[in-house]
C-alpha cells in the first residue's frame, strides 16, 4: 500500500520540490494550501487529518514578515508564530492522534540558530520548533527537523528579489535531504542543517 504523506504550506516551492520527489517514488502525496487547512486553526488540523490521514507528515508552512521590534506591528508578530509555531504543533497533534506511528518532518530554518535583528519572532518560532523536534523525540514521537539555509524560493525573491541565485540552495537538492528523512536515515530528534556547501554531501552520505 502506498503511504500517505501530507506537506502543509502546499502552494510554496519547497512543498512542490518534496512532492515532485515523493511522486516518482510512488507516494501519495497532498498538498493542501491554506484554503484547504488552516494551520493555525486546531479545529481545521483536525478535519483534515481525519480527513487524510498522513503515514509521514511535513510541516512545511511558513510566514516571514521582517520588521524591528522598536516599531514592529504585533499582528505580524502574531502570524509568525502562529503559522511556524503553533501550526507545526497544531498538525503533529492532530496527525498524532490519527496515526500514532506517524512519521514526523518538521521543516525548520537556519534562522533558528542564526541572528537576523529584524526576523526575531521568525527565528524565535524556528529555534523553537527545533527545540520542540527534540523534545517530541524524548517523548517517544518519531520526528526530526530538517533547516534549510538560504533558498531559491518565492518567499525568498520577495525578500531579496535582486539576490545572486547562483549563492542559494536548489529546493530540488533540500528535497532530497527530505526524502532521505523519510525513509528514515536521521536518528528520531535530529536536527539536519542544510544548506549550499554541504548539500551535496548529505545527499550522498550512506
Amino acid at each position: 500500500m502506498r503511504k500517505k504523506v501530507l506537506i502543509t504550506g502546499g502552494n510554496g516551492d519547497i512543498a512542490k520540490a518534496i512532492a515532485g520527489k515523493l511522486d516518482e517514488a510512488d507516494y501519495e502525496v497532498r498538498l493542501p494550501g491554506r484554503e484547504e487547512l488552516d494551520v493555525t486553526s486546531e479545529e481545521s488540523a483536525r478535519q483534515y487529518m481525519a480527513s487524510f490521514v498522513p503515514d509521514i507528515l511535513i510541516n512545511n508552512a511558513g510566514f516571514v514578515r521582517p520588521q524591528s521590534i522598536r516599531s514592529c506591528n504585533l499582528a505580524y508578530t502574531r502570524r509568525a508564530l502562529d503559522v511556524n509555531l503553533f501550526g507545526t504543533f497544531n498538525c503533529s497533534a492532530a496527525a498524532l492522534c490519527q496515526n500514532p506511528q506517524v512519521r514526523i518532518i518538521n521543516i525548520g530554518s537556519s534562522a533558528a540558530t542564526k541572528i537576523h535583528g529584524t526576523w526575531s519572532s521568525y527565528c524565535a518560532a524556528k529555534a523553537a520548533v527545533v527545540m520542540a523536534t527534540q523534545c517530541w523525540a524524548e517523548d517517544g514521537v518519531d520526528v526530526v527537523c530538517i533547516s534549510p539555509g538560504r533558498t531559491e524560493t518565492k518567499m525568498r525573491r520577495g525578500l531579496y528579489p535582486n539576490e545572486d541565485t547562483r549563492t542559494l540552495l536548489d529546493p530540488n537538492d533540500f528535497a532530497s535531504v527530505v526524502l532521505k528523512a523519510i525513509l528514515g536515515c536521521y536518528k528520531s530528534g535530529a536536527h539536519i542543517n542544510v544548506n549550499l556547501n554541504n548539500v551535496g554531501e548529505l545527499i550522498h552520505e550512506t
